[in-house]
């Protein structure tokens, strides 16, 4: 006789596996390299924990004693996203704009002060950025982001996948610059056997990577039929990898 239970766990079964064959979508490569070139051809935004250097060229810059002063300071942004300039009264807030915006405030600030100034501003030394690799990988965490890295790199930092992956529907969780998100779904399969480009990776994207239907199936036995019966069935619970 066929009980309630195996009913749904043959209708459950059926329904992962059918899911499964349909697979990912192709992404729209075109787009998503066009946004990771306008990414990387910006001005930099600053962030808290960059590194700055303010040369600051003023009509006079010596220091009490009479010799000349460093005209170059370098500067680690707050983070509350300021930095402490030499001479000026206050703090001022750089977090959030480019390079050549901070250029500008800083300027002002000291033509406020003193007639005839120059300024540069570079940035030496970024913070660290990052992606995010979770799911059913070996080594689940945080990336530190490097220019052109695509989704494979970033698994195979991650320690490369779990063999409880669904290849073929790896997410990929973006936030836009007004806060809303997107979601990219790739057909890693399709990636390894070149008929579709790798996936451009951008800072603070984070790559999911889901469970497969099989091992979907072992989590749901596991949860709703072997830890719900009266007695413990002997050897390893159905579909499950260790």
């Amino acid at each position: 006789m066929i009980t309630k239970q195996t009913r749904l766990l043959f209708a459950f079964l059926t329904a992962l596996v059918l899911s499964a064959c349909a697979g990912a979508p192709p992404f729209d490569a075109k787009a998503v390299a066009m946004e990771w070139a306008a990414f990387m051809q910006r001005d930099y935004v600053v962030r808290a924990g960059d590194r700055l250097a303010v040369r600051v060229d003023l009509p006079t810059t010596t220091t009490e004693s009479g010799e000349q002063a460093d005209n170059v300071q370098a500067v680690i942004v707050s983070p509350t996203g300021t930095i402490d300039l030499r001479r000026l009264p206050g703090p001022l807030q750089v977090a959030g704009k480019s390079v050549s915006d901070v250029r500008r405030l800083v300027l002002d600030a000291y033509k406020r002060e003193f007639n005839e100034v120059r300024i540069a501003v570079q940035l030496t030394e970024a913070a660290l950025q990052s992606v995010y690799v979770c799911g059913e990988v070996r080594d689940p965490g945080a990336i530190a982001f490097q220019p052109g890295m695509t989704l494979t790199q970033a698994v195979a930092s991650a320690g490369s996948f779990d063999i409880t992956v669904d290849h073929d529907d790896i997410r990929i969780l973006r936030i836009n610059p007004d806060g809303t998100q997107r979601t990219f779904r790739v057909n890693m399969e399709a990636v390894l056997q070149e008929e579709q480009p790798d996936f451009l990776l951008l800072p603070g994207d984070v790559v999911y990577c889901q469970t497969s239907a099989i091992a979907d199936v072992g989590n749901w036995v596991e949860l709703y039929i072997r830890r719900l019966l009266p007695f413990q069935l002997g050897g390893p619970a159905v579909g499950t990898i260790n």
